[in-house]
């Protein structure tokens, strides 16, 4: 499907997406066509050919003795004080970017519900396909003495029993959900989770992600409210390091 249609939809859509606000008569469409393939969305952009997407971010916990819970979360979000990095970008204009990108929502990571509202032992089954495009990788970018230094985000976290940094991983977008008409992911603020939490937009794969006091951030880190840049980009090689 084209993007022109994509961005038609999103923006039909998005007084739902943003949890039952009514639309604005005379309001300003909801995605900016820039330059070159990229668009904007409130704070962050993205473009269509290379299908990354641009956040503005800060650091929030730097130091290497305090246990990190969440990626990303919105700056007056719930997990502020879990997080590595907050962000004043809306959650809503992040996930629409990423449906008008194509990654689809997979929910692997989570338990099936019985019927009577417990959780199975079993998790979700999602086909193969979706959980390809699910899969993004996160690469932070900084200013180091006045040079900007780009990593990715896994070298800023480290193994609180062998200080080794977080192995490579691509994190898996769910997709929050809407609950009494309210979308959990705007309503909480969580963007980017460590640890298994649905109303986020996505969510850590590793095997060890039901601890929370496994991730700290590394030594040396941007001072606390340094001005960062994340950026998404589709998942590619499981190998890399």
């Amino acid at each position: 499907m084209k993007l022109s249609l994509y961005l038609g939809i999103s923006i039909l859509l998005a007084p739902c997406l943003i949890a039952a606000d009514e639309p604005v008569e005379g309001a300003k469409p909801l995605v900016k066509k820039l330059e070159n393939g990229n668009y904007q969305i409130g704070k962050i952009t993205f473009n269509k050919n290379t299908r990354n997407i641009t956040i503005p971010a800060r650091t929030n916990i730097v130091t290497s003795d305090s246990l990190v819970e969440y990626l990303l979360v919105h700056l007056n979000g719930d997990k502020t004080h879990e997080a590595l990095l907050t962000t004043e970008a809306d959650p809503t204009h992040i996930n629409i970017a990423l449906k008008l990108l194509h990654y689809k929502e997979s929910h692997e990571l989570f338990y099936i519900i019985n019927e009577d509202g417990s959780l199975s032992d079993k998790y979700q089954q999602v086909p193969e396909n979706i959980k390809k495009a699910a899969r993004f990788e996160i690469y932070v970018t900084w200013k180091d003495q006045g040079k900007a230094k780009t990593r990715p985000i896994t070298h800023w976290l480290q193994n609180t029993s062998n200080q080794q940094k977080m192995p490579a991983t691509p994190w898996i977008y769910n997709g929050s959900y809407v609950h009494n008409k309210k979308f959990k992911a705007k309503l909480t603020g969580s963007i980017i989770t460590i640890i298994p939490d649905p109303g986020a937009l996505a969510n850590y794969p590793g095997e060890n992600r039901d601890n929370d006091e496994l991730w700290t951030p590394i030594p040396n880190l941007p001072t606390e409210r340094s001005d960062v840049t994340i950026t998404l980009k589709p998942w590619k090689n499981k190998h890399r390091k």
